[in-house]
């Protein structure tokens, strides 16, 4: 029976990522209704460039710096913060594999996969919430209808990811999401 390679530990964990992100991701812009039938949920490419903000948008950082919440014209979303983008940048970087065989080569390819799947940004309509508010610590949207459920099991840090935020943060974008609710921007 011939033998599997070893893989040093963080080439095993960035081939169960590469596993996990092929299995969810297979476009690199996708969009589908969410999974409780809310409202329509769409993931952008991390190839696609950082959104700049206009006049009223916000963008809050979670209190670790892995992942943001935006608010940018009439939609809210969600992904890495530019702060961990650049460390998973460096980490799948595949100029750092050593070595030209089955291992550098599966090294290689795995790295390259998350490389291409760790920008993506997960975002839903303004129409979707009827009100945001900031309570018990924690950032809460009423939903408009069916509810996003992109929020139900994402945490940071073994938080909920709504939970995830300073105080003031997390209030200054209930603010702007209310703000906007009652004065959308023009287009």
């Amino acid at each position: 029976m011939p033998t599997l390679p070893k893989f040093p530990p963080r080439t095993l964990a960035l081939l169960v990522v590469a596993t996990a992100v092929a299995a969810c991701s297979g476009h690199s812009d996708a969009s589908a209704d969410d999974s409780a039938g809310g409202a329509h949920v769409s993931m952008r490419s991390a190839s696609a460039p950082v959104q700049a903000l206009g006049e009223g948008d916000i963008r809050i950082v979670a209190s670790d710096s892995g992942v943001d919440l935006a608010l940018i014209g009439d939609s809210i979303s969600t992904g890495l913060s530019q702060h961990a983008l650049a460390k998973a940048r460096a980490a799948t970087d595949t100029a750092t594999v050593k070595g030209s065989g089955f291992g550098a080569s599966l090294e290689r390819m795995v790295k390259e996969k998350v490389a291409g799947a760790i920008g993506t940004r997960m975002s839903f309509p303004l129409s979707a919430v009827r009100d945001a508010r900031y309570e018990n610590g924690a950032i809460h949207f009423d939903w408009a209808g069916k509810p996003v459920t992109i929020f139900d099991h994402s945490k940071v840090n073994n938080r909920p990811i709504l939970e995830s935020f300073q105080p003031d943060d997390a209030r200054r974008f209930v603010d702007a999401v209310n703000a906007r609710k009652k004065s959308p921007p023009a287009l």
